[in-house]
């Protein structure tokens, strides 16, 4: 491992501007290293900064730099009054991101919007057949149950999106990937924040209830290529929407 007076002195031929964020970055990443190497888990306390300051030999402004810059990335969390602590690494800001992406998106040509509700389609219809091959008959009741909910509450506003989410929630729970569930609430939170800039939609409960009611038998006949199409189909909403004038 490189230490920082190794990485300072390596980029030291570069432009000021340059310099300042590598130097940024190789104070972030021994930060990390630090954290690795002293097995820290999520909540755990974390060195103060003169502790950080004697250890990294830099200035106290820049260990501050360098710990607001991890804390925007869930590495770190900043309790004031308290203390610095190891972070849980949430995907918010990964999610913050794409909100901002897709919302400048929107201003344009649309592709960026496009490309990430691909890639949540590409995902979800490419996991039926991992799901239908685990899914038990206690993970189908828990779904029928959000889908039951999502009958009653289907082009409600905010109570309808709450059941639409819990659906999907749902859905891949069976896989007992929690990145993975992560990454999906992602998809579905930015799509559900951008909807609020598109055109008005259509909410159809009838048609929702549908959509939904097809993945649910589908998985329950535990038939991924009927699964996958029903997903690609419930996409199809999505698609017709974003290519509306907001």
């Amino acid at each position: 491992m490189k230490y920082l007076g190794d990485i300072v002195e390596m980029v030291s031929h570069y432009s000021p501007a340059k310099r300042s964020r590598e130097a940024q970055r190789a104070i972030q990443e021994q930060i990390k290293e630090w954290i690795l190497a002293n097995n820290l888990a999520t909540g755990d306390p974390m060195p103060t900064e003169a502790e950080l300051v004697d250890h990294l030999g830099i200035s106290r402004n820049s260990v501050r730099e360098a710990l607001k810059a991890l804390q925007a990335l869930g590495i770190v969390e900043i309790r004031h009054g308290f203390g610095t602590y190891v972070g849980d690494c949430s995907l918010d800001p990964f999610a913050d991101a794409l909100v901002f992406r897709g919302r400048k998106s929107l201003r344009g040509d649309r592709q960026e919007i496009y490309e990430i509700i691909a890639l949540r389609q590409a995902l979800e219809a490419g996991l039926m057949g991992q799901l239908v091959a685990v899914v038990s008959d206690a993970d189908l009741t828990a779904l029928r149950e959000c889908l039951e909910e999502l009958e009653r509450h289907a082009g409600q506003g905010e109570a309808g999106d709450a059941a639409d989410r819990a659906f999907h929630d749902q859905l891949y729970a069976p896989l007992g990937n929690q990145l993975m569930s992560q990454l999906l609430r992602v998809f579905w939170d930015v799509y559900h924040d951008l909807s609020h800039e598109l055109a008005p939609a259509d909410r159809d409960p009838a048609g929702i209830i549908a959509a939904h009611r097809e993945i649910y038998e589908a998985v329950a006949a535990r038939d991924a290529a009927r699964a996958g199409a029903a997903i690609l189909l419930h996409f199809q909403g999505i698609r017709e929407r974003l290519g509306e004038t907001s």
